[in-house]
């Protein structure tokens, strides 16, 4: 996927000014940068959700119509339907066209990946945190997609849920085409094929100011070891270099 001369504005505020940039297909990419900078702009914009100037091209090698694409979103709240059970609101997502057994397989199968059976019966009010956040991926897992994007789906938890969640995530997310938005430099390392750092210029829209490639397979990772320190050392002075506030 590829983002290309993208320009929107909110008012007389330039967010993006012909921006750029390559999503490649099969990879997670990790967007990263300031509070308030745009980057959940970029998902609404890839999502459609927001009329911009400028091409976003999907397929492989940004080779496809920019039209028409399956997106799965999950949003920083859960945003699950409060008068529905966690595989009520699984379900709610699926197509009509498909068949009772067809969807039941399908939740059945998201719940048991995602680690919900149980909570599977329970409704929003009467589970935790962490569960949210697990339906909510669930939900988008259940859908077939082109393009997955997440935007801080974890900002809130703890330590221990979050690491939790990452560790269901990682495997769901081989060979998946993902644009994951968050400020935390570990769920990067976790998740990122790619992590790309905007920044912007006095007076101007979001440029790229770093990007790090992770030529390590997730399931391979040791946080600790040398070349992953390298590469967060990186993220992390690029990040406190960031001019956008």
């Amino acid at each position: 996927m590829i983002v290309k001369n993208l320009y929107f504005a909110y008012g007389d505020k330039v967010i993006f000014d012909d921006f750029n940039l390559e999503l490649p297909c099969g990879e997670v990419v990790c967007i990263m940068g300031a509070s308030g900078g745009g980057k959940t702009t970029l998902l609404d914009c890839i999502a459609g959700k927001h009329e911009y100037r400028g091409e976003i091209l999907y397929g492989q090698n940004g080779a496809g119509d920019s039209v028409g694409n399956r997106i799965a979103y999950v949003f920083q709240q859960p945003r699950l339907i409060p008068s529905m059970s966690v595989e009520k609101n699984i379900d709610f997502v699926l197509p009509k066209s498909m068949s009772k057994e067809q969807r039941r397989n399908i939740v059945n199968d998201v719940i048991q990946k995602l680690h919900l059976d149980d909570c599977a019966k329970s409704y929003p009010a009467n589970i935790s945190g962490g569960q949210a956040s697990r339906a909510a991926l669930a939900r988008a897992f259940a859908v077939e997609s082109d393009v997955l994007l997440m935007d801080e789906p974890f900002k809130g938890l703890d330590i221990r849920l979050k690491n939790q969640i990452l560790e269901i995530l990682t495997p769901l997310l081989k060979d998946k085409t993902a644009v994951f938005v968050t400020h935390d430099i570990e769920e990067a390392l976790a998740v990122a094929d790619t992590v790309y750092i905007l920044d912007r210029e006095e007076g101007k829209g979001l440029s790229v100011a770093g990007r790090e490639k992770i030529g390590i397979p997730r399931e391979n990772r040791d946080v600790y070891s040398e070349e992953i320190s390298r590469i967060r050392q990186k993220i992390f002075c690029c990040l406190t270099d960031s001019k956008i506030n």
